[in-house]
């Protein structure tokens, strides 16, 4: 841990630089110069075409605001609307002029365990609008059997994670850690966000914990994080023989210590926001500034202070 020093140099620092954020996965991509195979891996976790969907589909609730795009299957019963955590099943597709006069496709869903009422989402498309489109999603929903593909493809696989940002089971943050092996348990649905939950565990903690993941996916209602971004086949310190054991420590453990070079650092880390260049008459200085408002300062290629 640093001690905090005023900084006196402000003069010295001239010019601000933004920084693009590039993450460990971008970065050795880049040095190899060739498709990873994490990136390779992942290109399986597609949910199904349109055209392949059948009766019995299931789909996982993330919001009660899916009764927004929902109307009740029989105009004269009013169902209990699902919420998040219900299960819908595909029941049938009907044909419905729209306001246009074209011919649309609305799918008839189910409620799990309740499947006496049904549910009808208009697509506002017709049969071969869908059938022509890279993804079909209903809204507020997770396919399910993306899902089970994902789970069926890491479900007891060691990998390296990339990301501390752990949750407990209980979907609370903690603090994780970056670039330890963790083993894969289980794979669920998630939220709104990300559709994939990806439960682990790691050697010194045996309890579970997840990280969200992105599928992949053209989708932009999905926050991109998929799985090069989230996890490593290879150890990730087999890429920087020259980082001591100590100082990898403090990298995976997000730390930072007086000394550290500009990649340690970013290891531990992650990319600026912006970077202020300068020099006096003995170094040139550097000084990272990150969106929480943590900085960093370097002399001639060496971290010398910082506030984290």
């Amino acid at each position: 841990m640093l001690i905090l020093i005023p900084l006196l140099l402000q003069s010295c620092f001239t010019g601000v630089e933004s920084t693009p954020k590039i993450t460990y996965r971008e970065a050795k991509d880049n040095k190899s110069g060739t498709r990873s195979e994490e990136t390779t891996f992942s290109s399986q976790f597609k949910a199904e075409k349109y055209s392949e969907w059948e009766n019995g589909k299931l789909l996982y609730v993330t919001s009660p605001k899916i009764s927004l795009i929902l109307s009740a299957g029989n105009p004269d019963i009013q169902p209990t609307m699902p919420v998040e955590g219900d299960t819908l099943v595909l029941c049938g597709r009907r044909s419905a002029t729209d306001l246009t006069g074209k011919d649309i496709v609305e799918l008839v869903f189910a409620s799990l365990p309740d499947s006496e009422n049904t549910f009808i989402y208009r697509t506002g498309a017709t049969e071969d609008e869908l059938k022509s489109r890279q993804n079909v999603e209903v809204p507020f929903t997770i396919d399910l059997d993306l899902v089970k593909r994902t789970r069926d493809a890491l479900a007891g696989r060691e990998l390296y994670v990339l990301t501390p940002l752990w949750s407990d089971t209980e979907g609370n943050s903690v603090e994780g850690k970056k670039y330890v092996k963790v083993k894969v348990e289980d794979v669920r649905p998630a939220n709104d966000v990300y559709p994939l939950k990806v439960l682990f565990t790691e050697e010194e903690r045996k309890t579970p914990y997840s990280v969200m993941m992105s599928a992949a996916s053209e989708n932009a209602r999905w926050i991109p994080r998929e799985f090069p971004a989230v996890f490593s086949f290879t150890d990730p310190h087999l890429e920087y023989p020259q980082i001591s054991d100590e100082m990898w420590n403090k990298i995976i453990h997000g730390r930072v210590s007086a000394g550290m070079t500009k990649t340690e650092a970013s290891l531990a880390l992650g990319s600026p926001v912006s970077i202020d260049r300068g020099h006096d008459h003995s170094a040139a200085y550097e000084r990272w500034r990150y969106s929480d408002g943590i900085y960093l300062i370097f002399e001639d290629g060496l971290l010398t202070r910082s506030n984290k």
